[in-house]
């Protein structure tokens, strides 16, 4: 009897083992799978981080670069703006001497509209005196 327990003991400890085992094996396979899975979702987080790093240090040479565009382009813009005040400047300068030329060239057409109507008074004077000194020959002509 006591050998008829232990061979039933025997064999219920057997399959309990042999459940163990087999829960072992499944778990086993299970980690397994886990661990493949586990090892693809890896990869593929390891793919986009790489992805987007990259794609992270592109935007910053893209920042970068344009950066560098906008402070040239704010640097031409500064000298352009220093040229324009520059020709405004110099626009005032000729306007005024422009405005100068103007005044010395309306003093002298007047000067010369004088001039010219003193020119015309000895002409006619003149005539006057060639006229009289004509008469004045005419008549010693005469008189001889």
């Amino acid at each position: 009897a006591d050998a008829k327990k232990s061979s039933a003991k025997i064999q219920e400890l057997e399959k309990a083992r042999n459940a163990l085992d087999k829960a072992l094996k499944e778990s086993k396979q299970s980690l397994s799978t886990s661990t493949k899975v586990l090892q693809e979702v890896q990869s593929q987080y390891n793919t986009e981080k790489k992805r987007l790093e990259d794609a992270l240090n592109g935007s910053r040479k893209q920042i970068e670069v344009l950066s560098e565009k906008l402070q040239k382009e704010e640097g031409e813009t500064a000298t352009l703006y220093l040229k324009i005040m520059s020709l405004e400047s110099t626009n005032l300068s000729l306007n005024s001497t422009i405005s100068t030329k103007l005044e010395e060239i309306g003093k002298r057409e007047a000067l010369v509209n004088s001039l010219t109507a003193d020119a015309k008074k000895s002409s006619s004077k003149i005539q006057e005196l060639e006229t009289v000194k004509d008469a004045l020959e005419k008549a010693l002509n005469e008189s001889t």
